[in-house]
């Protein structure tokens, strides 16, 4: 398998889809240079990404037909709503929106079960494959974060009159780039950690937050802090939970880094350009308003809808963006993930979805405890900050930018090597 053979099925193909994996954040970037700088969106990222699904599940189907069928079902199950949804509205508009949306839910369970074939048949090619693509999709993020910086691509917030907050480079989804960026940098001090000296991941720790504050979104600010403390506490492994000089060494920094961000907070937050918005949103919601950003209000008017406005069927089902037609905003989303998914595909696919990310931060907890996989700490904490955020601000489960690192993140508990390669 690890031989590139043009004409061989069975060398070429998997060699073909590692690399579209590799590089697909460049498709992004391309997708959002065109809405830019062209003003027009070509759909150059669903373009790049559609067919790689198609050749991920040929793949699949081709190494296991037991796992390609019980996909198919779970893509079948998936779109019942929504396409009876289409057939009693005839909005093609919204068919595709549930279609791309769909696509985006499937991706990351679709390259999971790859992984665990490529890990189960030939766990070299799987193992280099995995350390391949989540070191191309770090180099990417971080060209595109310097290209933003230097003046390039998107701010993440326009407040008006010129003033503006932040930037994501030629990434137009400021949100959903959150979650790569947390997946990609923490696999990377993971392994910076692993293999290189304490001053070379203090390097990688300090870019780390330039990139996170460079963005400007709560999700990377917090995010860039977060991980780079916890990266090297995850990796005690067997040790995790059991008080080490480690541990001491780093919540000391942390507890005093915690007390001058208190002390300078509201001058950080001007310096970003984020005050005005942060008081804005405590003014609206209170405290937790500025969470969620008023998400909590989307929840509660959606699944009242679906309570008190909604057939069984479609209680079960989902109703996909028809339920915009039922709001007087004409909006669908909350921008939290578990409820989206529930009001859109219904109960059945958020169970499936629920459960296949609990399952895998169970697997991962596991063996960072056991020692028995090098990638489980990064994956476990990763994996767990993402399932925190998919339900406080969204745009993980059913995001393009974030699927496809997250799916070969989550396949790599596969793995069964333990060397630091």
């Amino acid at each position: 398998m690890r031989d590139i053979t043009l004409g061989s099925y069975r060398n070429f193909w998997p060699q073909v889809a590692v690399a579209m994996m590799s590089l697909y954040i460049l498709a992004d970037m391309f997708s959002g240079f065109t809405i830019i700088y062209l003003g027009i969106d070509i759909k150059a990222s669903l373009v790049y990404k559609v067919p790689l699904l198609v050749l991920i599940l040929g793949l699949i189907a081709r190494s296991n037909a037991n796992i390609f069928n019980m996909l198919l079902i779970f893509i079948l199950v998936t779109f019942i709503g929504p396409f009876f949804e289409f057939m009693e509205h005839a909005r093609s508009d919204f068919f595709i929106s549930d279609f791309s949306t769909a696509i985006k839910i499937l991706t990351p369970i679709c390259i999971f079960f790859l992984f665990k074939e490529w890990y189960k048949k030939d766990p070299e090619f799987a193992q280099a494959s995995s350390h391949k693509i989540l070191t191309c999709c770090f180099i990417l993020l971080s060209i595109n974060f310097l290209l933003g910086v230097i003046g390039f691509g998107k701010s993440t917030y326009d407040f008006g009159n010129g003033t503006t907050a932040g930037t994501t480079g030629f990434i137009m989804a400021g949100n959903e780039l959150g979650g790569a960026f947390l997946v990609a940098y923490t696999y990377m001090l993971h392994k910076v950690w692993n293999h290189k000296s304490k001053w070379v991941y203090l390097l990688l720790a300090g870019f780390t937050v330039f990139c996170g504050v460079s963005v400007s979104t709560k999700t990377t600010i917090l995010a860039s802090i977060i991980i780079i403390f916890l990266v090297p506490i995850v990796n005690e492994r067997h040790k995790l939970y059991q008080l080490t000089l480690l541990k001491l060494k780093i919540f000391t920094p942390i507890i005093v880094l915690a007390i001058i961000v208190i002390i300078l907070i509201i001058d950080l937050l001007q310096s970003l350009g984020l005050y005005d918005r942060f008081i804005w949103l405590y003014n609206k919601g209170g405290l937790l308003g500025m969470v969620l950003s008023g998400r909590e209000v989307m929840v509660a008017k959606n699944i009242d809808i679906v309570l008190q406005n909604s057939t069984l069927f479609e209680q079960i089902f989902g109703q996909g963006e028809a339920l915009s037609l039922k709001r007087p905003d004409a909006s669908a989303t909350t921008e939290v993930d578990g409820v989206d998914i529930f009001v859109f595909f219904g109960v059945f696919t958020f169970l499936i979805v629920f459960s296949f990310y609990v399952y895998t931060l169970y697997k991962a907890h596991q063996q960072t405890l056991a020692g028995t996989n090098f990638f489980a700490p990064f994956v476990f904490l990763a994996s767990f900050i993402l399932l925190i955020l998919s339900q406080l601000s969204g745009h993980i489960w059913g995001s393009g930018t974030v699927g496809i690192l997250m799916g070969v993140m989550l396949g790599s508990i596969h793995n069964t090597e333990i060397r630091k390669e």
